[in-house]
């Protein structure tokens, strides 16, 4: 008898809709076609997801730790490190472009359901808190961070989707340079 690692399993499912969403797009990825892709039946993907939406749940929560996972890298190696933590977030390399185009095919579902939309609000307070965190740890100000956190991410949200719409519009130079301005910025919020 085979022994299966079921949580493996899921993980591989969830890898192969997350490659699919990418190139296809969110309703194009059926779990028809995850099914085919992995040379597998139907019956073994539902046997692990009930339905489409709690696949794209647990796809959207792996994609979400991915791309927290970078930015712990970065501050593990120095907690006051923003525009390191900033730059991973961004879509400047080819796996972070990829987990950007999976993240916007999700916001129309988001925008339409209150699972998805609790769960990005989830997610993105998650990121809010730990780059708040990071200005902090880069000023020495705990003031008014959270409007700055929210100003910081919307930057790298509006480079990294223009990014992912037209890979050719921003090149990784010239979105390091916008954040490391933007971080000199924080930098004049330090006591003097």
């Amino acid at each position: 008898m085979r022994i299966v690692d079921h949580e493996q399993r899921r993980q591989k499912i969830a890898e192969v809709a997350m490659d699919l969403i990418a190139h296809e797009g969110l309703e194009a990825t059926t779990l028809n076609r995850i099914a085919r892709q992995m040379g597998a039946s139907i019956r073994v993907i539902t046997h692990y997801f009930a339905d489409k939406d709690t696949l794209l749940l647990a796809v959207y929560r792996i994609l979400a730790l991915q791309g927290q996972a970078p930015i712990a890298e970065v501050l593990a190696r120095d907690p006051a490190d923003l525009a390191g933590a900033l730059n991973v977030l961004c879509g400047s390399d080819e796996a972070t472009l990829k987990r950007w185009r999976v993240y916007v095919a999700f916001w129309d579902k988001a925008a339409r359901s209150p699972r998805f939309a609790a769960e990005q609000r989830l997610w993105i307070e998650k990121t809010l808190a730990l780059i708040g965190e990071v200005i902090v740890a880069r000023t020495g100000s705990a003031g008014e961070i959270r409007p700055l956190a929210m100003e910081l991410i919307s930057l790298v949200y509006g480079m990294s989707v223009q990014r992912t719409l037209d890979p050719e519009s921003w090149a990784p130079e010239a979105i390091a340079a916008v954040i490391d301005r933007k971080v000199r910025e924080v930098d004049l919020l330090r006591p003097s």
